[in-house]
This record gives structure tokens, C-alpha cells and sequence, in this order.
């Protein structure tokens, strides 16, 4: 049986993409701005592989008015240095705080909510505090959850190591695999449980083509 499929990003939600390829990534990224900016959100970028200005030419050539949707303040990109790995290290409750000051801050100007999202190949850096990656994404359930934001981490099949994948598949309750459909995860775990948990290495294989089948049905 497949699992159940949605193709809508709504507030609430805290979903990822596992892509194999720069332009699978830049694509999810792109769409995904674009419903939030379509919806009246201020989106937040947080760049990682790619530079803030090849980023930033992806949204021009999906049609979007760049220095125009910045200068609204509806549109912020930054790199991982402003973000994740701000002050060299990595610490969640930094960077949770950051983003509740994103999400008043998006209310106070007029807009509808936070769309945020971020490239965690950060992680590759191996910083002080990348070790609490599994807390951090627990934590990001209930953030989303109560706040008017959803959030997006996007996790390169290709160079993360395996217990990072498994942290992924553990921590968002829908994934997204080559293609705009979000499949619903078997894998999930709620917050209480994911937050000390450790990697099972061994079967991220299996999850992973559990993904890949169900993408292909659903197609």
C-alpha cells in the first residue's frame, strides 16, 4: 500500500526533501518560496551548497521579482554563517530564538507568517554542536506546530553521513523525494522520543527505498 500523499505546503508543518542533485534541491527550494510568497508569508532562506546569488538567479528564472520581494522585506536569503553556524558552532536554542524573532517579526510587518528553509549540508562542517542535530529537529515539531510558520530542511542523500539521514527520516512527519509530492512518514517519531535518539545506520537504505517505491506509485 502506498502511503498517502499531499502536495500542499501549509503553516504547521515541518517537512523535509532528500535530493541526489543540485537541481532537484534548487527546484524544491524554488517552489516552495514561491507558495509562500503567493501566500503572503516572508520566506527565509538559509543557503548552504549554493552561493546566496545562484540562489537568488533560481528565483529569478522561476519568475520572481527578486529585489523587489527583498526590498518588501517579503524575501530574505542568508548563508549558513548568519544562521545555523553563527558564531562558529551550533546551538539550537540560538537558533530556535532566531526563528521566533523571524516569526514576530514577519507578523509585525503585515505578513501572513514565516515560510523558512534551510540546506543542511552545514552539518559537513562538523562545528561545535552539530551533534544535537536530532534535538534540534524534534524541537522544530513543536515550534512549527505552534507558531504561524512552516519550516523545510532539505538533506543531500549524496554527502550526509548516514546517522544524519536517519535523524531526518526520525524528525519530519512528511518527506519529499524527486518530486512536488510530500509522502507521509512511517519513520516519524514523535518529539519525545526522537529528541535523545540514536542513528540506526543500518537500515537507512531500507527507508530510503521504502521513499523511493512510494514516490513511484504515487506518480
Amino acid at each position: 500500500m502506498s502511503s498517502p500523499q499531499r502536495i500542499v505546503y501549509q503553516q504547521g508543518d515541518h517537512v523535509c526533501t532528500l535530493f541526489s542533485s543540485p537541481e532537484e534541491q534548487l527546484k524544491a527550494a524554488v517552489e516552495y518560496i514561491q507558495v509562500g510568497l503567493a501566500r503572503g508569508e516572508r520566506c527565509l532562506y538559509v543557503c548552504c551548497e549554493h552561493s546566496v546569488a545562484v540562489f537568488r538567479n533560481e528565483l529569478r528564472k522561476a519568475g520572481i521579482d527578486v529585489g523587489a520581494e527583498e526590498k518588501r522585506g517579503a524575501l530574505i536569503v542568508i548563508t549558513k554563517e548568519d544562521g545555523h553556524l553563527k558564531g562558529g558552532r551550533f546551538d539550537p536554542d540560538k537558533m530556535i530564538s532566531l526563528l521566533h524573532t523571524a516569526v514576530q517579526g514577519a507578523l509585525d510587518a503585515g505578513f501572513s507568517g514565516l515560510c523558512a528553509a534551510g540546506d543542511m549540508s552545514w552539518v559537513l562542517d562538523e562545528a561545535p554542536g552539530t551533534e544535537r542535530v536530532a534535538e534540534y529537529e524534534s524541537r522544530l515539531n513543536e515550534f512549527y506546530s505552534s507558531n504561524r510558520a512552516l519550516g523545510l530542511c532539505q538533506y543531500n542523500r549524496n554527502t550526509l553521513p548516514p546517522e544524519m539521514l536517519d535523524h531526518c527520516m526520525a524528525t519530519h512527519a512528511y518527506v519529499r523525494i524527486e518530486g512536488p509530492i510530500l509522502l507521509e512518514n512511517p519513520f516519524f517519531e514523535s518529539p519525545e522520543k526522537a529528541m535523545h535518539r540514536v542513528a540506526d545506520i543500518h537500515k537507512v537504505e531500507d527507508k530510503l527505498r521504502h521513499f523511493e517505491t512510494a514516490r513511484r506509485s504515487n506518480a
